[in-house]
């Protein structure tokens, strides 16, 4: 079992060597053993590694939360309320207020394995397109998305009806066998082209480019975490992930907010089964049409936020939204890699059985959540991995999208 470990009262706070966004000294209150393996540190909200670069003796603002939250939203559109699911460390603890819980990195978990993977970087190698190359179908038929570490291949569905303020969507929580070398992820994407030709409206092509990205997700990486289980992340990336490739608190971007959960660490009592009960994980990512940071939420909790100036150019709202998976393929042994997507089940299997979001949901400028279709999809091997708009939910409500695959010798087979 797990056990927390609290400093005594006349040594309440011990200065640590803490490498989270890059090594630096962080004011660590208390310190958390979770089950899993990891070790949480409670940090001074305050001292958090956003704020490394501050001045010394100087008190840091944190970024507002937003006038209208995530939960209020969702209460006044009446969505359906799901058990929330617990992180694993805080089955032995919690962070005390006025602190944020931090998931103390190792040698194995360098937030360089996490940058170099680039795996928001778009389906052009130059991340210069987004254009599908069969119009008819909205596809992306086998277009390259190299990287140093294999290729990243995509199956999610993506909407670009109209200029957003955020997206909510559940996403499943599935226990996955992969590759030492690979990850399999699903997430959520919200971006912004500085393309000024581009305007979205119902029915409208991707833009050509995104550079200001967004992203929160679960993705199970052993590279990164020296396991395979499913963990929580965000992302954000000011040059369509080119260059620019930020996970977690690395980049010194993201503003963690004191809450029940803490990036990195899995989730427990979570196993879903094909057929059976399934679990999932309600996030999003938002703004208020006032304000000018992105705040990402977790359970409607939010976990923390962006501010304008991680972005380099402008970001007001999001032009385009995507959910689904994502999969590094290094092609071990010379042959497509075997790591799932999703929970392995080609999209076709329908919600019951293949890895399914469900309830998504855009944010209007009104501040109000509201219904929108996720009907076109983004797919770089569609004989391998698949994505599949289901439509409105007319039980739980929002849109659902299957996706996912296997993986395989037969995704090295001509479509």
């Amino acid at each position: 079992m797990g056990h927390a470990t609290v400093a005594p009262a006349l040594t309440a706070i011990v200065l640590l060597l803490v490498a989270a966004g890059g090594a630096c000294a962080l004011a660590v209150n208390k310190t958390i053993q979770s089950e899993d393996g990891d070790v949480i540190d409670c940090v001074d909200v305050h001292q958090q590694p956003a704020f490394k670069d501050a001045p010394p003796g100087s008190r840091v603002l944190l970024q507002p939360k937003p006038e209208r939250s995530m939960r209020e939203m969702a209460a006044a559109a009446s969505l359906s309320s799901l058990q929330e699911l617990q992180q694993t460390w805080r089955k032995s603890g919690s962070c005390p207020p006025g602190t944020v819980g931090i998931r103390r990195d190792t040698r194995r978990a360098s937030t360089e394995v996490a940058r170099l993977a680039s795996p928001f970087r778009r389906p052009d190698a130059d991340g210069s397109s987004y254009v599908p190359t069969k119009v008819t179908d909205n596809n992306f038929q086998n277009k390259v998305m190299d990287n140093m570490k294999g290729k990243v291949e995509v199956a999610a569905a993506y909407a670009c009806n109209a200029a957003y303020l955020g997206a909510r969507v559940t996403l499943p929580y599935w226990k996955v066998d992969v590759h030492p070398d690979e990850l399999s992820m699903n997430y959520l994407l919200v971006g912004y082209s500085l393309d000024d030709h581009f305007r979205p409206f119902p029915g409208s092509p991707p833009p050509k480019t995104l550079e200001n990205q967004i992203a929160i997700g679960l993705v199970t990486w052993p590279a990164l975490y020296g396991d395979s289980l499913s963990r929580l992340f965000v992302y954000y990336s000011n040059d369509g992930g080119v260059n620019n490739n930020c996970f977690n608190l690395d980049c010194g971007g993201f503003q963690l907010y004191p809450s029940p959960y803490v990036l990195g660490n899995s989730f427990s009592n979570a196993d879903s089964q094909v057929g059976g009960e399934r679990y999932g994980v309600p996030v999003g990512i938002h703004r208020d049409a006032t304000g000018a940071s992105w705040h990402v939420t977790v359970s409607d909790h939010e976990i923390g936020s962006y501010p304008e100036t991680v972005f380099n150019t402008r970001f007001p709202e999001a032009w385009y939204v995507e959910m689904g998976g994502r999969v590094l393929n290094t092609r071990p042994g010379g042959n497509h890699t075997t790591t799932p997507m999703g929970n392995g089940i080609p999209s076709c299997a329908g919600s019951r059985f293949a890895a399914t979001i469900m309830e998504y949901y855009a944010v209007g400028y009104n501040g109000v959540i509201a219904n929108d279709k996720a009907d076109r999809t983004v797919v770089t091997t569609p004989t391998c991995y698949d994505a599949k708009p289901l439509g409105f939910d007319q039980g739980r409500g929002g849109y659902a999208v299957a996706y996912g695959g296997p993986g395989g010798a037969y995704c090295d087979r001509p479509e």
